[in-house]
């Protein structure tokens, strides 16, 4: 008979949830219920812009056959643009000497890429115009 009480009463311990476990619980269902406010909340009240795009150039290096000349985007539009067209031209003067075209398959809102233009000629030589030709909507 004991036996039998001492088994019962082990078995509700055992069914009973622990405090903590109603803690965590509790802590992951406010972060999902604010992370979806937050997206909805953006979702409703901001203004959907184009992709503003900022290009900016980090280095330039020799490479085996030219020279490397790498760009850093920024979009600080909140649309996302695909398939972006980068060219990049030298310059003497009015007189364009050479150009160089890169695609990036994606320019995420709110985001930074990186990529590279080659040349044959050494970029540091001349004047170097870096911008975008056009993007796609995903």
């Amino acid at each position: 008979m004991a036996e039998e009480k001492e088994k019962k009463e082990n078995q509700e311990r055992q069914k009973e949830t622990p405090v903590w476990e109603w803690i965590i619980a509790a802590v992951g269902l406010i972060l999902v219920v604010a992370a979806l406010g937050t997206t909805l909340y953006r979702a409703v009240t901001e203004e959907s812009t184009p992709p503003i795009l900022e290009i900016n150039i980090e280095a330039v290096h020799a490479a085996n056959n030219g020279y490397l000349v790498e760009f850093r985007i920024k979009n600080t539009g909140n649309q996302t643009a695909a398939a972006l067209t980068i060219e990049g031209e030298l310059k003497r003067g009015e007189e364009s000497v050479e150009t160089s075209t890169a695609t990036l398959t994606y320019a995420p809102a709110n985001s930074q890429r990186e990529g590279g233009l080659f040349f044959t000629k050494n970029p540091n030589e001349f004047e170097l115009k870096i911008r975008a030709l056009g993007y796609e909507k995903p």
